[in-house]
């Protein structure tokens, strides 16, 4: 039988994974668009932390997750445009 919270759990280890990967390839690189990606694989990790918390009756933890995942998506996005 699976955990309920599987596919929260397997989003959110991809993600890492996966900007950690696309992370190492914009430094080797240098593409900035690589770094951009990156960084929003990292905002979709703490959203779907955030969703896990907000699973496991840990609320307000999932509220404080959100915020820094908000605040960090629109901080990059600001830098992408200035």
């Amino acid at each position: 039988m699976k955990h309920p919270l599987e596919k929260f759990i397997r989003i959110e280890a991809i993600a890492i994974m996966g900007g950690l990967f696309i992370g190492i390839l914009a430094w080797i690189t240098g593409w900035m668009l690589f770094l951009f990606f990156a960084c929003y694989l990292f905002v979709l990790s703490m959203l779907a932390d955030a969703l896990i918390l907000l699973h496991t009756r840990r609320s307000s933890d999932a509220v404080k997750q959100v915020i820094r995942a908000v605040l960090l998506f629109l901080f990059i996005t600001s830098l992408y445009f200035y």
